[in-house]
């Protein structure tokens, strides 16, 4: 009985780790916790230029970006590609949720 329900434990770890939406969100979070460690979030707002223009915030973006380190630059990539998809994939899935309940509640 024990071996039994460890491979049934097993197989659902395996089946979530691998889950298209676990892997995006692990990849985004695995970006953001990293970043968080090479860039001051509260250190970049603060530099954001007095008298908020779109131009003016766009400019200072790129050229934070530009003066980081690569790995710091990769990780900024890594969030903002995976965001999309991750971001698609939790409205499908939120949205397919919402009809089956809908449909079983008729």
């Amino acid at each position: 009985m024990l071996r039994t329900m460890r491979r049934v434990y097993v197989v659902w770890v395996y089946r979530t780790l691998t889950n298209p939406l676990a892997v995006k969100f692990a990849v985004f979070m695995y970006a953001l916790i990293h970043l968080s460690l090479y860039v001051s979030y509260r250190s970049v707002l603060q530099n954001v230029p007095a008298g908020y223009s779109l131009q003016k915030s766009s400019l200072y973006l790129r050229d934070a970006f530009f003066h980081t380190e690569f790995f710091t630059q990769a990780l900024i990539i890594l969030a903002l590609v995976t965001a999309p998809f991750l971001a698609y994939d939790t409205v499908r899935n939120l949205g397919s949720q919402v009809r089956r309940r809908v449909i079983t509640r008729v």
